[in-house]
């Protein structure tokens, strides 16, 4: 999976795994933090099928951070303000392409995957149960 995923999928892994393998990484690794989690807002573009055009429907409420592993600098952005997702998301792309716990990280981006493919499927199951018939005669 390309690591551009990674930070969608992680969102969506457990947790307390993802902070027990950043603390793992932490202690065995040179981790800079370069730019502390911080929230902002981001203007949400929308398009426009009328006028084949886009403009901004709203704001969002995001976290990011910016850190190095071992020179090499990795960065997260999540949902809502939470600067401690949003560093051990970073800590984990760090890591990742500096070929630290790869395999660690790659597991935890799978079942990410796992889970969300799995709400998506849970969702359809409910949405399919409210589907009403009509008999015409």
């Amino acid at each position: 999976m390309k690591r551009e995923n990674h930070n969608f999928y992680l969102q969506q892994a457990k947790q307390d795994e993802i902070y027990s393998l950043c603390q793992k990484i932490k202690c065995r690794e040179k981790v800079q933090i370069i730019q502390q989690p911080t929230a902002q807002t981001l203007m949400l573009p929308v398009d426009d099928p009328v006028n084949q055009g886009t403009f901004y429907g709203g704001e969002v409420l995001v976290s990011n951070a910016i850190v190095r592993v071992n020179e090499v600098d990795g960065w997260a952005m999540v949902m809502d303000e939470t600067p401690v997702s949003a560093l051990s998301l970073a800590i984990l792309d760090a890591a990742y392409a500096a070929g630290v716990e790869q395999k660690a990280i790659d597991r935890l981006v799978q079942q990410g995957k796992d889970r969300h493919e799995q709400q998506i499927q849970n969702t359809e199951t409910k949405v399919a149960a409210t589907r009403v018939s009509f008999d015409l005669i």
